[in-house]
């Protein structure tokens, strides 16, 4: 019996044809999100330079992925050290004529220090749509990779609950004398604090504070690990999701959001003389993408995302405290790192 071509049976077929178009352009991964003309010039290209402040094991996950989805392109991946490092060897780098990094990762006013001296290009990633104002600039500089709320962090067997700090002003209790850490890049957290309370109040706070003879070390994840390990009591403000990571892994550590609570922003952009631009316009796309920012960064790294529409147990912990969160503004400039270190006699 032969079957004949039903109307029925054209309708079922093209339903299917349909279906199929659909789902190939749906289908995660799909070069159609990417503009052609990006994805052939970043293929030219060939290659891609990253410096960055995250971690090298977790940042080398998402550069895999990467390269499963763009296999094109060979990925160099350096971390530098601190931000400031970071900053220090892009400006080193465009004095003496070389343009070796496209895509960059540093603070946020490490970034504004790179903006005004035009070494980031402005790159509109569709990608930008997503994510709260407070977490990418007007410009189309920088957006966040990820947020890193500060949180006062304490030795469990050495912090009674009893004595936690509840605000700002328990930090100033004589039993907190020569028993607090204070990072030596603090900057965002003492500007964004001076900013909040107004100068003349927020000057007087960290007089009196910097009066509790505080122990200035270098380094969140070293004061951490100390914190973890007994070595000092307490942090006045440390990385939070660093601080939840150490205490998801069985240390004895905790923290708490006191009000405000300041969120640093890990910036990324586009170095202006980037000589991959496409592969760093490519890049950028796929690390603000939910894929990344969720999947991975928030997920696997307890790293927040600066995304809408990314639930982050994190940021929930912190919104449930009640605390206002605030950030540093731009304005703000340099002359706060010259104040935090006259304050803290920084070195």
């Amino acid at each position: 019996m032969r079957i004949t071509n039903t109307p029925l049976l054209k309708r079922e077929t093209l339903f299917l044809v349909i279906l199929v178009v659909l789902l190939m352009y749906q289908a995660p991964g799909a070069d159609a999100a990417e503009p052609p003309g990006l994805i052939e010039g970043a293929r030219k290209e060939g290659s891609l330079m990253i410096y960055s402040l995250l971690a090298v094991p977790d940042h080398s996950r998402i550069v895999n992925r990467f390269k499963e989805k763009y296999p094109f392109i060979e990925v160099s991946l350096i971390r530098p050290g601190a931000s400031e490092r970071i900053t220090t060897r892009v400006v080193t780098e465009a004095r003496t004529g070389q343009h070796l990094v496209d895509v960059i990762g540093v603070s946020r006013l490490n970034m504004l220090y790179l903006i005004q001296r035009a070494l980031v290009m402005s790159y509109d990633s569709p990608e930008r749509q997503y994510f709260d104002p407070r977490f990418k600039d007007k410009k189309n500089y920088w957006t966040a990779f990820y947020v890193n709320p500060e949180v006062m962090s304490y030795n469990t067997r050495l912090v009674p609950p009893a004595t936690v700090p509840k605000n700002y002003q328990d930090l100033l209790d004589s039993r907190w004398k020569g028993n607090l850490v204070l990072e030596q890049t603090a900057v965002e957290w003492f500007a964004a604090l001076m900013q909040h309370w107004g100068e003349d109040k927020g000057l007087l706070y960290m007089r009196r504070l910097a009066g509790q003879n505080l122990k200035i070390l270098n380094g969140n994840t070293l004061i951490t690990q100390l914190i973890a390990a007994g070595e000092h009591p307490a942090a006045v403000a440390l990385n939070g999701p660093r601080v939840e990571l150490t205490k998801r892994r069985g240390a004895p550590i905790d923290w708490v959001a006191l009000d405000p609570t300041v969120v640093d922003i890990v910036t990324l952009g586009i170095a202006a003389h980037a000589p991959h631009p496409n592969a760093a316009k490519l890049y950028l796309n796929f690390v603000l993408s939910r894929e990344v920012q969720e999947g991975l960064l928030e997920d696997q790294f307890v790293k927040p995302s600066g995304r809408t529409d990314v639930k982050s147990a994190f940021m929930a912990k912190i919104r449930s405290a009640g605390v206002q969160l605030i950030s540093v503004a731009e304005e703000l400039g340099e002359r706060y790192e010259k104040l935090f270190q006259q304050v803290f006699n920084v070195q």
